[in-house]
């Protein structure tokens, strides 16, 4: 938990910040605020990556305060050499692989520490159109605002951004953030920080540009670069915009005209025929209203320029002539090119009129105009209106289905012939269906705001739903319908176990219902942004202010934590494990003596003999 001093401190630098100041003394702020490494490092302690090793072997395992007071130290004299990351690949949904630079557990504080500061200097001040890599922001937020306020809108424009991270120019970078810093010590740190180069294969490479993936600190970089691409965008987007709205479409609202003339006579009329041909001519008239639209979407002095950006993937919509949304792309493009030394990918970039469909983050978004009419009722009485004219539609493309089917290996998607997994055969009937569901789960709740979410992801769960059945049955060598007999439960399938406290529980098997489909609203970023992220107390930090070594409870000294990747890699065979599963921990607050020993292999069953052991093994 932050101080009152530091919250101060980042508050001020908010609102300089939104007042269009320059921020100063980040340096001093930084060494001088323990509670800003502190915050840094349990951020660091809960993340699942804690315990990955950088290029010099070292892992966030043995942390201590003193630790974060010599990283201050080397920054105060000016002895801080970032270390080169470690490169690794992972691979990508297309079969690719994507580098990722792997950073020691030190450079990774300092660039927690260095991220908060800039966080609160450029969160205000970024727009709302951007959506990646922001607190409470997601993909969800991006595409709802697309499908919220693009409607009506008559070309999309993509753009693709060739390898963005890899080359961000370093020059470009350093003089957009002294735009809003004046601390050229501070400065230095993040040059530091992406010169530092990486190790692959044992060998040093350099970076001449790019940030580094991986890197904590780099997608916050990645906004900031493209926060000029925001910025820019906006001023086109003034001097584009044009009228308050669109003009009456004249033919309907002579229709609309004559359909109130008509509903006076009927009303004025006392003939029954003449009423009845009256009634029959107004709703002829109003069928016809429904055919067209309200207002003239070829309005010429209508404009409008919509922007969404997540991350280094953004759109635009426009509504005006072709020729114009034509120059708009060519002024982006030249923008990108040669103000941020940017290339776009010509062939997944360009102008789509909006009866094409683009693919963004994932969806299909489509414009869709239907006749389809739905009943309503305006001012008291009961009517019909148009259900769809120009409204923006998310759709789950069929290609991703498939795709996510074949990578979790559930079988042939055209023939819905499902395969069992191999791999879990050893695994228990509840972690067999726990697998399943985080699978489907995850994939059904990004696709939430599809509106064929249904028949989308129906397909996919039947077939995820056989694979499953196929890997138990092939486990209790029986077949998929006694398994599917046995988990039947009336409304859902579910898997029984019995916990160590003798209790039974079930694990239902996944479905379509169980995912809320709340639709992400969009929301402006707070101004400044809420401090509440940095008031909430780490109970690590609590244990390590407790000044106690919580295996032998020695009182006062110096204090080292033990991390462990996961509590499923300790057997519990040592008093230490049994410790740690006991408080369901993957971290240990220890003295010095009691982790090397614990180290060493040598700390003792009865916890008050560790000191003891100590000076018979020295």
């Amino acid at each position: 938990m932050l101080s009152d001093r530091t919250l101060t401190k980042l508050q001020g630098i908010r609102q300089c910040s939104i007042n269009g100041y320059k921020a100063r003394n980040l340096f001093q702020i930084a060494l001088n605020a323990p509670d800003l490494w502190q915050e840094a490092y349990s951020k660091l302690a809960n993340n699942e990556g804690a315990t990955t090793t950088g290029s010099d072997g070292l892992t966030i395992d043995g942390y201590s305060d003193e630790r974060a007071s010599n990283l201050r130290e080397l920054l105060r004299e000016d002895r801080y050499i970032p270390t080169p990351a470690r490169r690794v690949y992972i691979p990508k949904s297309n079969g690719k692989l994507r580098p990722l630079g792997l950073p020691n557990p030190n450079d990774k504080q300092v660039q927690e520490v260095w991220h908060m500061i800039l966080e609160a200097i450029y969160e205000p001040v970024f727009s709302t159109h951007s959506h990646g890599y922001r607190p409470n922001r997601s993909c969800h937020t991006a595409l709802s605002e697309i499908k919220h306020t693009w409607t009506g809108v008559r070309w999309f424009i993509e753009f693709d951004i060739e390898g963005y991270f890899d080359n961000i120019d370093h020059e470009i970078l350093m003089g957009i953030l002294e735009k809003k810093i004046d601390d050229a010590k501070f400065l230095a740190v993040i040059r530091k920080m992406l010169k530092a180069g990486y190790m692959e294969n044992w060998q040093y490479h350099k970076t001449h540009s790019g940030t580094p993936q991986g890197g904590i600190i780099s997608p916050l970089l990645a906004n900031i670069y493209l926060h000029e691409l925001d910025r820019y965008v906006e001023t086109l987007r003034q001097s584009f915009t044009q009228g308050k709205e669109r003009a009456a479409h004249n033919p309907y609202a002579a229709m609309a005209q004559r359909k109130a003339r008509l509903h006076r006579r009927i009303e004025a009329s006392t003939d029954a025929e003449e009423r009845t041909a009256l009634i029959v001519e107004k709703k002829d008239v109003h069928r016809q209203l429904l055919e067209m639209p309200s207002n003239d979407m070829h309005d010429p002095n209508y404009r409008r320029l919509l922007y969404c950006r997540y991350a280094d993937d953004f759109v635009l919509g426009i509504m005006s002539p072709k020729v114009e949304a034509e120059a708009i792309y060519k002024e982006i493009q030249t923008f990108l090119q040669e103000t941020l030394k940017l290339n776009i990918s010509v062939a997944k970039s360009g102008l789509k009129h909006n009866t094409e469909t683009i693919r963004f983050l994932g969806y299909d978004i489509t414009i869709t105009n239907s006749t389809k009419t739905v009943k309503c009722k305006v001012y008291g009485q009961h009517t019909k209106k148009r259900s769809m004219t120009g409204t923006v539609t998310l759709f789950v493309p069929p290609a991703k289905m498939q795709a996510f089917a074949e990578r979790c290996q559930y079988g042939n998607w055209h023939t819905m012939d499902a395969m069992h997994k191999a791999f879990l055969m050893n695994a228990s009937d509840a972690e067999i269906a726990l697998h399943y569901t985080a699978e489907m789960r995850g994939i059904a709740q990004y696709y939430s705001l599809a509106a064929n979410f249904s028949s989308a992801l129906g397909r996919l769960r039947i077939l995820g739903i056989r694979s499953c059945l196929k890997t138990l049955a092939a486990k209790h060598q029986k077949s998929v319908q006694q398994i599917a007999t046995m988990l039947n439960r009336g409304e859902y399938l579910a898997v029984e176990h019995t916990g160590k406290d003798g209790k039974r529980k079930q694990y239902k098997l996944f479905r379509l219902k169980d995912v809320k489909r709340v639709t992400a609203t969009h929301s402006r970023s707070d101004s400044p942004p809420p401090l509440r992220i940095y008031t909430v107390r780490s109970e690590l930090n609590a244990r390590l202010e407790a000044n106690s070594c919580e295996y032998c409870g020695k009182e006062g000294g110096y204090y080292e934590v033990h991390h462990v990747r996961k509590l499923a890699d300790i057997k519990g065979k040592e008093p230490w494990e049994r410790l740690m599963i006991a408080r369901k921990r993957k971290t240990l607050v220890l003295c010095i003596t009691c982790h090397d020993l614990l180290h060493a292999g040598k700390l003792p069953d009865r916890r008050k003999d560790c000191h003891r052991v100590e000076s018979r093994v020295r």
